[in-house]
């Protein structure tokens, strides 16, 4: 096993099955979540917004779920406000983590399963490709990603977007996440965003393990001189792409 622990730095979840991969192989981590995932509630100014939504859900087409995080905040409400849900509506999840989460609701759900990101969304499923006068709902947090929803209005598509949940950096996990770096066998990064928070790293030759091509990309015009890339960013694929970075048979 190598001498140095895995840094890992996505926001904090109840059941985090990567981290469970780590520790059942005995590989040492740091876990410090330098991202918070803050709901909205009714207390918010913009909770009305999601209210409004979710109340008007009939008359949408398609309800895209853009991450684990909608799909645990969204359903719930969905739930409480529509007992029996309308006819003719129809749930998609960007990938198999979020899909779960429609079994506890049973809830009937279409998802990639080759490319759980936006872009497997896009590529896959066939109720993406010929949208003409469709109406979509896009439930995520945080003025995310613009790709899915322009990709969508150029297929023919009216796109709303439902802001659930809003993500923050934590500054003091953020510094200390920063000063473990040296002592980190390899940086394991989930998204863009975290990256972007992590910054140029000091030394360019510690490991990056990232989800994706383009996160890769943005990794390497950091200044990022070793990235794996894993095959998707499910928890197995996360952790393959981990044991290869440290050389780990």
């Amino acid at each position: 096993m190598p001498d140095k622990p895995v840094l890992v730095v996505r926001p904090l979840r109840g059941e985090d099955a990567f981290l469970k991969l780590l520790d059942k192989s005995s590989i040492a981590f740091e876990y410090i979540p330098i991202m918070q995932i803050q709901p909205l509630v009714e207390a918010d100014k913009d909770f009305e917004l999601i209210t409004s939504c979710i109340g008007r859900l009939p008359q949408f087409d398609l309800v895209i779920f853009i991450s684990a995080n909608s799909a645990e905040i969204g359903l719930p409400i969905i739930a409480q406000h529509w007992p029996v849900l309308p006819k003719n509506i129809e749930f998609l999840a960007v990938g198999q983590q979020t899909a779960d989460i429609f079994s506890e609701f049973n809830y009937p759900v279409s998802f990639p399963h080759k490319q759980p990101n936006t872009e497997g969304l896009l590529a896959e499923l066939t109720q993406l490709q010929n949208l003409k006068d469709k109406k979509v709902l896009i439930l995520r947090g945080g003025q995310g990603r613009k790709t899915l929803g322009e990709e969508l209005a150029q297929r023919g598509a009216m796109v709303e977007y439902c802001e659930l949940y809003q993500r923050q950096i934590d500054s003091q996990n953020l510094l200390q996440a920063k000063n473990f770096m040296p002592s980190a066998g390899c940086l394991v990064v989930h998204s863009g965003e975290l990256l972007q928070a992590m910054d140029i790293p000091k030394d360019k030759h510690i490991p990056l393990v990232v989800p994706s091509d383009r996160i890769a990309q943005m990794a390497q015009s950091m200044g990022y001189l070793t990235v794996e890339v894993a095959e998707n960013a499910l928890p197995q694929s996360m952790f393959k792409a981990v044991k290869k970075s440290l050389l780990i048979d």
